[in-house]
């Protein structure tokens, strides 16, 4: 007996909805047959440009939920234990010297990119494949070796001596935010613009090591200049929001899933890694060079579905109506901003100081004057705004009741939490 039909899943419906509109919008000549296989979901003003985009993104994150879901479960016990393995080392240490840094680590197996082009062009094989997984240990062992130390100054805070206290009228240097969110955030950075400037020239180099004669040629060279263009690009996203970030981390939206995808952005980049640097080793070995093809080519989606991430426009609103104009209604607006691409404050009338006020924050992208008091989802559509974010105690006066089930509205709690209003309740938990 045959089993009955499963319910096609949300991306694939999806996906069946926007082949549809595709097909409808061939000529009818080159159209061989059109099927109705969902209502459409796109407006008709959309370009052949924009389908096709949609469908790639469709088909990226169909390929995240069935292929790359499953592998991270491995993925994730295997580096565990490594984890595991190398703390209890560097825990039953007697000492550790104190060069033996994360950054330390990212900047000397950087430079192990010299070495590894210089013996690839005298064609060498074996020891550039053990150069770059070196490299890619190394990855990890900076992150293991972060966390060590923070641990590490934790516990001599605790068990250390007691500060004295700072003489009053003594004068004190204290780091702006933008100043201090930089240096807490310049591991991380640094970490992953090293990463690229290790493997993009790798690459660079293989494409002259393809032989001309081998079958698929033309398809290494796509793979290969789609990772170089991708990761190029996504390394000079990333520099760009690390030099102009707005100094204040931004809240973690709880009850709401931002990204809209089956795979967290930060395992999407640990197995992009792992496909990456194994496959490049791979790729250098002339006997396994389609082995190391197949991780490449696995890696191409992951590198896309990254840029698009970095890149997805999220227009935020927040009303500046507010005599209060203080170091926290900065930071509300700072908060603000890290939670999408672009800020838009409101000012419900014309006063002339609340507009320059907004208008002088580096935070703010632009400033509406005379908007209204009260926001629903038709002014929301009108302006082009996707999510509205106040503080806690303001909902209630600017946000409509239909607005806050819609889950357009997020309410930052805290620091570190923002919430849909209807979820407030979060605050005590």
């Amino acid at each position: 007996r045959r089993k009955p039909l499963q319910p096609p899943t949300p991306q694939a419906s999806k996906l069946f909805a926007v082949v549809s509109v595709l097909v409808q919008k061939l000529p009818h000549q080159h159209s061989l047959f059109i099927y109705k296989l969902a209502p459409p979901t796109m407006a008709d003003d959309n370009t052949l440009v924009d389908i096709i985009v949609d469908i790639v993104n469709l088909l990226v994150e169909l390929y995240l939920a069935h292929v790359i879901k499953p592998f991270l479960s491995f993925h994730e016990k295997f580096y565990k234990k490594l984890n595991a393995v190398l703390r209890t080392i560097l825990d039953n240490a007697e000492s550790v010297p104190k060069w033996f840094t994360a950054n330390s680590i990212t900047y000397a197996r950087t430079w192990m990119i010299i070495p590894c082009l210089v013996l690839l062009v005298k064609g060498f094989t074996v020891l550039p494949c053990l150069i770059v997984l070196a490299v890619d240990f190394g990855d990890f062992l900076d992150g293991v070796v972060a966390r060590y130390w923070v641990d590490r100054k934790q516990i001599d805070a605790l068990g250390g001596e007691v500060e004295k206290p700072s003489n009053e009228d003594k004068p004190e240097m204290a780091s702006s935010w933008i100043v201090s969110h930089r240096e807490k955030n310049y591991g991380g950075f640094i970490d992953a613009v090293c990463d690229k400037a290790f493997v993009i020239p790798c690459w660079i180099s293989l494409l002259s090591s393809v032989p001309s004669a081998s079958h698929l040629r033309n398809f290494q060279f796509i793979v290969l200049w789609g990772l170089i263009l991708t990761e190029t690009a996504s390394g000079c996203i990333r520099f760009r929001a690390y030099c102009t970030s707005t100094g204040v981390p931004s809240p973690v939206v709880k009850g709401l899933d931002f990204s809209t995808s089956a795979v967290k952005a930060d395992h999407i980049g640990k197995a992009k890694q792992t496909f990456e640097m194994l496959g490049t080793a791979l790729f250098m070995i002339p006997l396994l060079r389609y082995a190391g093809l197949l991780l490449l080519t696995a890696a191409v989606p992951l590198a896309y579905e990254s840029v698009r991430r970095k890149i997805k426009k999220r227009v935020v609103y927040v009303d500046g109506t507010t005599k209060d104009f203080d170091h926290a209604t900065l930071k509300f607006w700072k908060q603000a901003k890290g939670m999408g691409s672009k800020l838009i404050v409101g000012i419900v009338g014309t006063d002339t100081d609340m507009i320059n006020n907004a208008s002088a924050s580096d935070s703010v992208d632009s400033v509406l004057s005379n908007a209204p008091s009260k926001l629903t989802l038709n002014f929301l559509s009108e302006i082009g705004v996707d999510f509205v974010v106040c503080g806690v105690g303001q909902s209630e006066s600017v946000v409509s009741a239909e607005l806050a089930d819609a889950k357009r509205c997020l309410v930052i709690v805290d620091d570190n939490k923002a919430v849909p209003m209807e979820m407030k309740n979060l605050k005590s938990e």
